[in-house]
């Protein structure tokens, strides 16, 4: 079962490139497959395959099947662009309120897709995304245009008032077709955060020891 991929920090290579800035929600992160021939048939964590009976995470499947389901599945068997694919991956970010850091509190949770990935081709360029399933539950698209250094410091100082951050998409074309690229940005509240729930150690991991990204 294909996995999301691991998002880097700022890459300052990317500046200039034109870009989609989606609200990054602090949850865990939730794939699930559907077949053509199945339909909604198997389930994960970024790490591990699951069932609705996983004490953690399996309330998420149901959760997101009623949510997202018969939608999705509308659209993947009508829309031209998707209606000869045999499968997709949808990933979602399964939540509540008082989450932190992939930590959940035992209340009302809810879960947002944020991603699709078809089969054979990828993950859903971020423009196409917003067209195809943007009349969804989708993360709030917070910025378009060009990735920027003045973009970068409103995202770091929240002037936003983001929970978390972003996740930055852009495409790459090659031969024709259309590779996504991920960047993400942390607020610096959310980062200082980490630090005094869990020290330096946990900082630098989640800034993958450059602590100049704390800025």
């Amino acid at each position: 079962m294909k996995q999301y991929p691991r998002i880097g920090y700022f890459d300052e290579s990317l500046i200039g490139q034109y870009c989609y800035a989606f609200d990054k929600l602090d949850g865990s992160n939730i794939r699930l497959e559907f077949s053509k021939k199945k339909g909604w048939y198997k389930f994960g964590t970024r790490n591990e395959i699951i069932s609705n009976l996983n004490s953690q995470f399996g309330k998420s499947i149901d959760l997101f099947i009623d949510k997202y389901g018969n939608d999705l599945e509308e659209i993947f068997k009508s829309d031209k662009q998707y209606r000869n694919s045999i499968g997709f991956v949808a990933f979602a970010e399964y939540f509540g309120t008082n989450s932190f850091a992939g930590q959940h509190k035992d209340e009302k949770m809810d879960i947002k897709l944020f991603d699709i990935s078809q089969y054979k081709r990828g993950l859903v360029p971020p423009k196409e995304f917003i067209e195809k399933f943007g009349h969804l539950d989708i993360p709030d698209l917070v910025y378009q245009g060009d990735y920027n250094l003045d973009m970068i410091s409103t995202i770091r100082n929240n002037k936003l008032g983001l929970k978390e951050g972003v996740v930055i998409k852009g495409v790459y074309k090659t031969k024709g077709n259309d590779i996504v690229w991920m960047s993400k940005v942390k607020t610096n509240d959310w980062l200082l955060k980490i630090k005094e729930k869990f020290g330096e150690k946990a900082l630098l991991e989640e800034l993958n020891g450059n602590k100049s990204l704390l800025v």
